[in-house]
């Protein structure tokens, strides 16, 4: 694992023997959540008179029910262990995924309301709601002496700490931070068969792509003898968006990365935000698009919503699919790289370099580990959940311990076991037998790194088949947005955005359908589309991003 800017919890975790944690399902206790101050995390708190039981060894933390494929979390290895070393007993409270919006809601106004909620996300306007009520504890005040892996590690993160604080200065949730770039981002996945059919390059810009697709189209690039079964752009039905948020960092609207894509508004040069939908960035964008659905280029279901597996096993993939776009190849199939090469960036018209705009903030959740005012020891609940974030806790969370579930080799490298690596399913799947967090989002953790990882399942070999993510570093590197985090909005902002995001979405798909099929006119019939939008609020919706923007900026610049 390469070296990482952290603050070390291996002295604290060899005497967690003697520490406490939480227990009490008693609702009446509001411990640690005095938000009135908005007390930041970075102002030095005073941590000695927090409310914190040192004589409670027990919580009672409600989380997603492990599912078929794993056992239950109450038999997890890798919490066994963790409660050897910590003297910690968890009672998991497990909810079925299709129940959890539900049950998550019940279980706060209940009376046996949990000690803190794992691997279940709040949104920000629940995270708002319920910090500013004392029903979720502030972190902020605790991370000094109780989250000090969380804390460098956020601070290490421009904009991490402001990432997670709410506009009264709360935390009320530890997130899920990824800072290998490779797997927060998307990459075209281009026929490499194809193009040696057809003998041309991997294309570098949009014009270059733009031939590709004319030579995929008319000189049958699969060689079946049928020069009209092949299809240059098929994005799984119902994911077409995606190709436009990649083409973002090609035109000049995507440099902060996803998370402003996501929300639907760009920084222009003079640090004023300004809508997405409405700029000349996404003008040309959807009058390409337009240009290869005139041509044929795109599948017909590209704004359909044919269900995925449909689209996969729709005959021989590979002999259809000319390009498509994901985080990694095996979207389409298992081994897909042997058939398709990866392209990080397509440079624009304009000539300037791209950014890989596909690409997430490395506070990719504020809300994995959220802690109720239930708990009576919040300060140790929150450095039991601190090691996570740390060098020892990543690799003790992905990896386990020596002996059991990997080894070290010659070179002093972390190797699976062979029960881990020959499981039936693959080495992530075995790993994932013992609880150790090598699958999923919302982990309240740092994500370990791709390299590390593909040498624990060996696939760093000379013969390995699989793609290998840690080849895609240095050009993402290269091609990194200055990402941005998400916005955080206020109660009364929220309230204003929900009433008008349903129907400006619903518009704008209706909107793009239209302008890339050809049904309405880029000449006569933008101005039209830019006065609807304006119609449905999107003036006041630029607004108050940017009143979010400028406290992002504040924040940020403590």
């Amino acid at each position: 694992m390469k070296k990482r800017v952290f603050v070390s919890l291996l002295a604290a975790m060899m005497t967690m023997s003697v520490m406490a944690s939480c227990g009490g399902n008693d609702g009446s206790s509001t411990a640690g959540n005095d938000t009135s101050t908005g007390t930041s995390a970075t102002e030095g708190d005073d941590t000695a008179n927090l409310p914190n039981d040192d004589s409670i060894k027990e919580f009672t933390i409600a989380c997603n029910a492990a599912g078929d494929v794993n056992p239950p979390m109450n038999e997890w290895w890798i919490w066994e262990e963790y409660e050897s070393m910590t003297g910690i007993h968890i009672n998991w409270q497990e909810i079925p995924s299709t129940a959890v919006a539900e049950q998550k809601t019940l279980l706060l106004t209940s009376d046996d309301k949990p000690d803190a909620f794992w691997q279940i996300s709040f949104s920000t306007d629940e995270l708002n709601r319920y910090g500013s009520e004392g029903t979720f504890v502030n972190i902020a005040p605790y991370m000094d002496e109780y989250a000090p892996n969380l804390k460098a590690l956020l601070e290490s993160i421009e904009g991490g700490i402001a990432s997670c604080t709410m506009p009264d200065g709360g935390i009320y949730s530890m997130p899920w931070v990824m800072t290998d770039l490779v797997q927060a981002n998307l990459r075209y996945y281009i026929n490499q068969n194809w193009l040696d059919n057809v003998g041309m390059d991997v294309p570098t810009t949009v014009d270059e792509l733009s031939a590709v697709l004319e030579a995929f189209k008319t000189q049958d690039a699969n060689g079946n003898g049928d020069p009209d079964d092949e299809y240059g752009i098929y994005y799984a039905p119902g994911s077409i968006t995606y190709l436009e948020q990649q083409l973002a960092g090609s035109y000049g609207i995507g440099d902060n990365g996803l998370k402003p894509i996501s929300e639907r508004y760009y920084i222009d040069d003079n640090d004023q935000v300004q809508f997405l939908y409405t700029s000349d960035g996404m003008k040309q964008i959807w009058q390409q698009m337009a240009d290869w659905w005139s041509k044929g280029y795109m599948h017909p279901e590209s704004f359909g919503n044919a269900a995925y597996e449909n689209w996969v096993t729709d005959g021989s993939v590979n002999d259809i699919v000319g390009m498509y776009g994901w985080v990694g190849s095996n979207y389409l199939y298992n081994d897909a790289i042997n058939d398709y090469t990866a392209i990080s960036v397509l440079t624009g018209p304009s000539g300037e370099e791209p950014v890989q705009s596909w690409c997430d903030f490395p506070v990719r959740g504020t809300s994995a580990f959220t802690i109720t005012d239930a708990c009576k020891a919040p300060g140790t609940l929150i450095q039991w959940a601190d090691y996570f974030y740390g060098e020892e806790g990543v690799t003790f969370s992905a990896f386990g311990k020596e002996g059991v579930t990997y080894n070290l080799d010659e070179e002093g490298k972390i190797r699976y076991t062979d029960e881990i690596l020959d499981y039936e399913g693959g080495p992530q799947l075995g790993a994932f037998q013992y609880g150790l967090f090598v699958y999923g989002g919302s982990i309240p953790t740092w994500y370990v790194d791709s390299e590390p990882m593909e040498i624990a399942r060996r696939q760093d070999g000379a013969d390995n088949t699989e793609e290998r993510m840690s080849d895609y570093t240095e050009v993402s590197e290269q091609y990194k947005p200055d990402l941005m985090p998400s916005l955080v909005p206020t109660i009364d902002e929220s309230t204003e955005i929900n009433a008008m995001v349903t129907d400006i979405d619903t518009y704008l798909q209706e909107a793009r359908a239209n302008f890339v099929t050809g049904v309405w006119n880029f000449d006569s019939d933008w101005d039209s589309f830019v006065k609807q939008l304006d119609g449905l609020g999107v003036s006041r919706y630029v607004e108050i991003k940017q009143a979010q923007y400028d406290r992002y900026k504040e924040a940020n610049a403590q």
